[in-house]
């Protein structure tokens, strides 16, 4: 689609079709949500509704067709627009000298060459660059739903032909200005549009490419390899250390650890055996598997979770939903000013000629200019210094949801902590000293993948005896490693005493390691979430500003209150064990209250990104959850505190903008329906309207930097 009168041309023909039950179209997701009765229509009809519409409606699994015409539609605004500001420049010229006549400063006989040039100028925005408007407003009118589009290229049109019939009268009268800006403005809007026009379908494919595309399956005695969308439910799978599941599956036979992180967030490996249902998406820490497929391709969790976000995404922003109420009523409104004002003119006896002119001065004074620019010009100017200090937009419509949070939302692994765990204490018995134990555990544990390990290996070096002897990893338990005569077990609690080790009583919530050598206790390691340094200050800043702060997360009750009780989070605000769709409800619930943003980095959080009023993407985020966020912030946390504030100053230019766009409109309106503003006046009135949305929308540019801290 176009434009967001494409999407409303289309909304409006679905929703008419007999047997639709609901249709709606959303042209920054380049989707369409559709229900209808299966007994009254079928999705080849309502394909066949949109081509005679000029679009086509494709399978949400055909996104890749469908980004393939983006990249066209790009280049082609992006030529229109060029097209538009050099040759605009050139009309906008001579047009400014004319304007200067009347003062003195030019002769008044070359202001009709001068009329001539400008016309000729912008003779190639008119029929090239604005052709787009024309076919779109067409489109829109026939389909009964005329908008924004429509009114544009009626006033374009109209100050196009009065223009050229006052040039051949000799008069230099010409409004062709007025249709150049027009055309300008409106392009560049469109083309911040077009921008995030893919972001529905990158999420679906960053959802879908997190599983390989191929896995060995048991086929005619032997493991062979085979495409991942060709494996069907009962056959099965061999998934190795280090791979990921690709499809959901029940445990046949083997053990090891599962990264269940992707999908539930959940810090530390989950032991796994025969029996165990696992879902696509996770990875095979340690250990080798067997599975039964019990879902395939489409079926999958992570399938349900890309066709929910694909769904979140479909829904219109508050300001969406204002677009499209202004542009049902301004079109008849302003037609209806320019009838009143013929009308007038006829029971006042007035020439056909001043007429037209009454009614061209309303359609130029209406002219959407300023109304168009209210809010494209903020998220302009309002991105470009977003940028300067590393909050990245995804979508121009999130500052508005910025603006309007007010309860900040976070997710624990990965946002607020680092996902490598970090050594807490160590408690030696009295046959070792603590120093002596972590060095035994960080050779122990020499080379073996697992995050315990990788949090080790940031407290101390291995010594040389790491390397001989050998190890023996049994997935979920421990570590034994042969050293000689010498045998040492790291790992549980219940592993170390299956091995006859007088292990005192203790909980193990999979973040302590027990150590034992030649069947003697040693002690113990506790490890804890490593916080990421710019968490607690970002915290603070937060709630200083008077936002609630939430811990959402599907990790262990004990694990989420350590980290909540460092960052001062109330206990009543910290949530447990929620899976990606529980997270997603909770957001979804909070939001019937309060404005929500919620904070995360991983594939779990990719729901509740799309789902939420604003997802903000942190650090070194996955593909999946920076393409679901609207806002992404590459330098970590620190940023989120000042993305709210610059958002919130945004919004209120915005509404400063409205406030004067509608305030010209209501004074300038009646004033040229009743014949006291002459159609030179009216182009002047609605430059200089727009110029006044233009001073205003600067202002976000001023001001200082907000600090890091």
């Amino acid at each position: 689609m176009h434009c967001a009168g494409c999407a409303a041309a289309v909304e409006a023909r679905l929703r008419r079709q007999p047997g639709v039950i609901e249709a709606v179209v959303n042209f920054t997701a380049d989707s369409a949500v559709l229900r209808w009765e299966a007994s009254s229509t079928s999705f080849a009809r309502l394909q066949r509704v949109v081509a005679r519409l000029g679009y086509r409606l494709r399978d949400p699994n055909a996104a890749e067709g469908a980004d393939a015409d983006v990249d066209p539609l790009r280049r082609s605004l992006q030529w229109r627009l060029a097209v538009a500001v050099f040759f605009g420049m050139w009309s906008m010229m001579p047009s400014l000298l004319i304007y200067l006549a009347p003062l003195g400063l030019v002769e008044p006989g070359v202001t009709w060459p001068l009329a001539v040039a400008a016309g000729a100028m912008a003779t190639p925005v008119i029929l090239y660059s604005g052709s787009h408007f024309y076919r779109v407003g067409w489109r829109t009118l026939r389909a009964g739903v005329p908008g924004l589009d429509t009114l544009i290229g009626t006033a374009v049109m109209a100050a196009s032909l009065v223009s050229i019939w006052h040039l051949l009268h000799g008069s230099a009268d010409v409004y062709f200005d007025a249709a150049v800006m027009l055309i300008t403005f409106q392009l560049l809007a469109r083309l911040i549009d077009s921008g995030v026009r893919r972001r529905a379908s990158a999420i679906i494919r960053g959802y879908l490419n997190l599983t390989p595309e191929e896995v060995r399956i048991w086929q005619d005695g032997a493991w062979r390899p085979m495409a991942t969308g060709q494996v069907t439910v009962g056959q099965r799978l061999r998934l190795q250390a280090g791979e990921e599941l690709a499809l959901d599956g029940r445990v046949v036979a083997g053990t090891g650890e599962m990264d269940l992180s992707p999908l539930s967030g959940e810090t530390a490996p989950r032991p796994v055996g025969q029996n165990d249902r696992l879902e696509a998406g996770c990875r095979l820490v340690t250990g080798e598997l067997e599975l039964c497929v019990t879902a395939g391709v489409g079926a999958r969790r992570l399938d349900a979770i890309a066709r929910s976000v694909r769904a979140l995404l479909s829904r219109k922003s508050a300001m969406q939903r204002l677009a499209d109420r202004l542009a049902r009523w301004l079109l008849p409104l302003i037609f209806a000013a320019a009838t009143l004002a013929v009308g007038l003119g006829i029971a006042q006896g007035q020439p056909l000629d001043q007429l037209v002119v009454n009614g061209l001065s309303v359609l130029i004074i209406a002219c959407p200019c300023a109304l168009s620019l209210a809010i494209p010009l903020v998220v302009v100017l309002g991105h470009a210094r977003l940028v300067t200090l590393g909050i990245l937009f995804r979508d121009p419509a999130a500052l508005e949801a910025a603006a309007a949070t007010e309860v900040v939302v976070f997710d624990k692994t990965g946002t607020l902590t680092t996902g490598t765990p970090s050594l807490a204490s160590i408690e030696p018995t009295e046959a070792t000293s603590a120093e002596a134990l972590r060095q035994l555990a960080v050779d122990a544990l020499h080379g073996v993948a697992h995050p315990i390990a990788k949090g080790l290996e940031a407290s101390a070096f291995s010594s040389p005896d790491a390397d001989q002897g050998r190890r023996e990893t049994h997935p979920g338990a421990g570590v034994a490693w042969y050293r000689g005569a010498t045998l040492t077990l790291a790992g549980r609690h219940e592993w170390l005493r299956e091995h006859g080790v007088a292990v005192p009583a203790c909980e193990d919530d999979g973040m302590v390691l027990h150590l034992a050598r030649d069947g003697r206790y040693l002690g113990r390691l506790l490890f804890r979430e490593t916080l990421r340094p710019e968490a607690p200050a970002t915290v603070r800043r937060l709630q200083a500003a008077g936002y609630p702060i939430y811990l959402l997360s599907g990790d262990t009750p004990q694990a989420c209150g350590e980290v909540a009780a460092t960052l001062g989070i109330p206990p009543e605000r910290v949530l447990t064990g929620h899976s990606p769709e529980q997270k997603s409800d909770f957001v979804t619930a909070l939001e019937r209250r309060s404005g929500v943003a919620f904070i995360g980095d991983g594939v779990n959080d990719g729901l509740a990104l799309a789902g939420a009023r604003l997802g903000i993407a942190v650090g070194a985020a996955t593909t999946t959850a920076s393409q679901a966020a609207a806002v992404t912030l590459p330098d970590g946390l620190t940023r989120i505190p000042d993305t709210l504030r610059l958002a919130r100053r945004a919004r209120r230019l915005m509404r400063g903008n409205l406030g004067w766009a509608i305030g010209y409109n209501t004074l300038a309106i009646p004033l040229a329906v009743a014949g006291w503003i002459a159609p030179v006046i009216a182009a002047v009135a609605m430059t200089l309207s727009s110029l006044c949305v233009l001073a205003n929308s600067l202002r976000i540019r001023k001001g200082h930097p907000p600090p890091d801290g």
